[in-house]
């Protein structure tokens, strides 16, 4: 320290000196230009000066001109230690400058912690498997979605995660059109509901599966036309196929589960308070039912309570208070019986989805929105990342789960009307009618609808008495439908257009058969 501060006073008194000197010299020379020009001192002060300015200028321009031929000979190795310097420090180990793919030197630009990146092979886009170095998660790449798609020069629907399951570091990364390898529709026989059951797809086309959903309760929500419906159509032909029961309230009046009707223990279609209400109280009717059955060993089939549009039965404040109180109460009450309910809305708000359909309906499965608040209104607490808005547009039928599997994105299976008519019909079929049963469908014979007149006259026919007074004869028809049915359906009007009567349909008949 002593010898640095002895080198700074002699450098010190060597510049005072210097420029005593220069002072003394430059005194001398204007003297001599003076008596050499015969010029008054102002002017050879003037004359100096201006040959000083002159002769620095030009010192400064060369000295620029070196310095920048130097620069552009040194670019390369400066080049080097910048990219040395600003490289991540995971990129740093075992002496690798970046990492090898382009992918991978992509995101350590980005400043994502990555520790490897490896190209993975995808049937219509281009694949990566992305490795978050500890102690980061998933979400520190995810989140980039729209920086990488800036870099890429795509549109972010091009940009795809899935995350691999059972693992916060290790995420799938698709850059291109999202869902367009679509794999066949899972093989169904012998679906065991007490299992895993096959809900969708993901960005490769792998079949994502959730485990068994009986005695859980779903909250399926998204705006209109994602694919809300179809998802839950796809629920109930699961139990359908796999020998179920089903109960549904569609809230909307375009009737798109009528198809599942005859093969429903309870359907309602009234958009009322009251059918709403009704289904509810059924539901908790079969619970204790059930409970009492259990108690004696029994164990009944897996039924599916769907809801369909729950803002038609939450309109009016003081009845929608009523049908929250029942679901929650019919939510408590049926998980141990072997229940599921779902409900369903295109209406993800807070007065929609209050904090008791949240707390009762414990599985969120939420489809396209157009706001990260309406996720989290359906999702609540999810990793950072994970938002329905982002949920691709051009693939319907996009939705995230939130189940005790974790937070997955899928894609859901596509059912059409014919394969549910088809299980529907094989439900019908496969039922075997009692004594009673099979002689009213011989009454019925190809006939869809007999009146009470005609059926009681076919009846007499299979050696049935049925008295021939009307009163009495409506009773003893009654008797024995309910005899074979367990219960008789509703009257209606039937026949010709140009001859309405009172009778009895045969599909209703064989919709009671397949629910006893």
């Amino acid at each position: 320290m002593g010898r640095k501060k002895q080198q700074a006073s002699d450098d010190m008194y060597g510049q005072m000196a210097g420029a005593i000197g220069g002072l003394a010299v430059a005194a001398g020379v204007l003297a001599a230009i003076k008596d050499k020009l015969s010029l008054s001192w102002p002017a050879t002060v003037l004359l100096t000066a201006g040959a000083l300015v002159a002769l620095g200028y030009g010192a400064w321009r060369l000295k620029v001109f070196v310095q920048q031929r130097w620069a552009r000979d040194a670019a390369p190795g400066k080049a080097q230690a910048a990219m040395r310097q600003e490289a991540p420090e995971g990129a740093q180990k075992e002496g690798a400058l970046v990492l090898p793919t382009a992918m991978g030197r992509l995101l350590q630009r980005l400043e994502a912690p990555v520790e490897s990146v490896e190209s993975i092979p995808h049937p219509t886009g281009e694949g990566h498997m992305v490795r978050v170095a500890a102690p980061h998660t998933t979400a520190a790449v995810t989140r980039l979605r729209e920086a990488i798609a800036s870099e890429l020069d795509v549109i972010q629907e091009e940009v795809n995660f899935a995350q691999v399951e059972g693992s916060i570091r290790n995420v799938r990364m698709l850059i291109g059109a999202p869902y367009t390898h679509i794999p066949a529709l899972p093989d169904l026989a012998g679906l065991d509901l007490d299992g895993d059951i096959p809900l969708g797809y993901d960005l490769w086309g792998n079949r994502g599966t959730m485990p068994s959903p009986i005695g859980k309760h779903f909250l399926v929500a998204g705006e209109t036309e994602g694919g809300k419906t179809s998802f839950l159509k796809y629920l109930a032909y699961l139990f359908l196929v796999a020998g179920g029961r089903l109960v549904i309230v569609d809230g909307k009046p375009d009737g798109d589960y009528v198809d599942f009707k005859d093969a429903c223990d309870y359907y309602d279609n009234s958009l009322t308070h009251e059918g709403v209400m009704g289904a509810l109280d059924y539901v908790r009717d079969v619970a204790q039912r059930r409970g009492r059955s259990k108690r004696d060993g029994g164990r009944p089939e897996p039924m599916l309570v769907i809801i369909d549009e729950i803002l038609t039965f939450k309109e009016d404040p003081a009845e929608g208070r009523k049908f929250e109180n029942a679901l929650k109460l019919t939510a408590s009450q049926v998980r141990s019986a072997r229940i599921l309910v779902a409900c369903a809305t295109q209406h993800p708000r807070d007065d929609v989805i209050s904090t008791v359909i949240k707390n009762n309906l414990t599985v969120s499965v939420a489809f396209k929105v157009m706001s990260q608040a309406a996720s989290r209104m359906i999702l609540g607490t999810v990793p950072e990342g994970v938002n329905a808005e982002l949920l691709p547009a051009s693939a319907r039928g996009t939705f995230i789960i939130k189940d005790p599997r974790g937070v997955r994105e899928l894609r859901g299976f596509f059912i059409g009307d014919d394969l549910i008519q088809q299980a529907v019909k094989t439900r019908l079929d496969a039922v075997e009618p009692n004594e009673h049963a099979k002689a009213v469908l011989a009454a019925y014979g190809n006939a869809e609808f007999l009146t009470t007149e005609e059926l009681a006259q076919a009846l007499r026919g299979c050696g049935y008495e049925i008295p021939e007074a009307a009163q009495s004869m409506g009773v003893a028809v009654r008797d024995v439908i309910v005899k074979g049915f367990g219960a008789a359906p509703d009257v209606v009007q039937g026949g010709p257009a140009s001859a309405r009567r009172k009778g009895r349909r045969k599909a209703d008949l064989l919709a009671l058969l397949a629910r006893t």
